[in-house]
């Protein structure tokens, strides 16, 4: 028997080109950076999705999106952050897997990104797909202010790409395509995307029975008027993660938050395409704005360190 690991399967480009770092010799991994200097980082989690969901969803969404990406456009992966910061009331839920430091968590990212740029990539993407954009931002102002690197340092999300489609709520988004409730969590938006993605994770079986018992809120009739859901895509004074949020594991045992037996893979199909186009674009006028070892003037110079 010749068994092939998953890690093992080389991931090629379209100019048929390794995508993912871990892959590369070093010297592929120096011509690469002569040609093109962007990374992505995916930054995932493992985490309770409900029955019908694999506990990697947030990983698997955010690494095929990158490959994707790369595929197009000839950038490189580094390895996903496979476990990630996740706020309180994600705890205690079967599946779950939290970084319970977020220093930890911060500072592991920041190391990541720290040496990814001294290996010759200048330009870092963290590619958030998990609901931890609350401390991504910090890893790039500890790279600049502490580390003080001379790279772009950008983070994302893929739900940011397409907060159009998603506030669409009860509308088409495409041709007889609608989106029928808010995305939150393991739920319609999310568990539709997984569908498309990785269609073979999912139990179809168990989709019938993803559907959250009573949906609640800490303040109850108003969380929908000054509460965002996930993704903070309806503009609410406060974002999802500013409040104090009812743990999953009172209020939402299944792991599901909202109703993914209304997910689809068309759903997911709209949803993933529209960001992966949109991304697509935007690394294609980065590579020409910032061509190899360019770089925008962002460090900071030495005397704002003098004192």
């Amino acid at each position: 028997m010749s068994y092939r690991c998953r890690f093992g399967i080389p991931v090629l480009n379209k100019f048929g080109e390794k995508i993912y770092i871990d892959q590369m010799t070093v010297e592929e991994m120096k011509e690469r950076v002569k040609k093109n200097d962007i990374i992505m980082i995916p930054c995932g989690s493992i985490e309770n999705h409900g029955p019908a969901a694999p506990i990697g969803e947030d990983s698997l969404i955010g690494t095929y999106i990158a490959e994707r990406v790369a595929y197009e456009t000839g950038i490189s992966i580094a390895p996903p952050i496979w476990y990630g910061s996740h706020p309180s009331h994600h705890y205690g839920m079967i599946g779950t897997i939290p970084i319970e430091d977020k220093h930890v968590y911060i500072g592991y990212v920041r190391s990541v990104a720290k040496w990814l740029i001294h290996s010759g990539y200048k330009k870092v993407i963290l590619f958030n797909s998990h609901g931890q954009e609350y401390v991504l931002p910090i890893v790039k102002d500890d790279l600049i202010t502490k580390d003080r690197v001379k790279a772009l340092i950008m983070v994302t999300s893929w739900w940011t790409w397409i907060r159009d489609l998603l506030a669409r709520v009860g509308e088409e988004i495409a041709p007889g395509v609608v989106i029928e409730t808010p995305f939150i969590h393991a739920d319609e938006v999310e568990t539709s995307v997984t569908m498309y993605v990785v269609p073979e994770l999912v139990n179809r079986e168990m989709l019938k029975v993803s559907k959250a018992d009573r949906m609640v809120g800490v303040l109850c009739e108003k969380q929908g008027v000054y509460v965002d859901k996930a993704g903070n895509v309806f503009g609410k004074p406060f974002g999802w993660y500013d409040i104090s949020q009812l743990p999953e594991i009172k209020y939402y045992p299944k792991g599901v938050v909202g109703d993914a037996t209304k997910a689809s893979e068309k759903k997911g199909e709209v949803l993933v395409e529209t960001a992966i186009k949109r991304i697509v674009e935007f690394v294609e006028w980065l590579k020409e704005k910032f061509p190899p070892g360019v770089v925008p003037d962002v460090h900071l110079p030495d005397e704002v360190f003098t004192f």
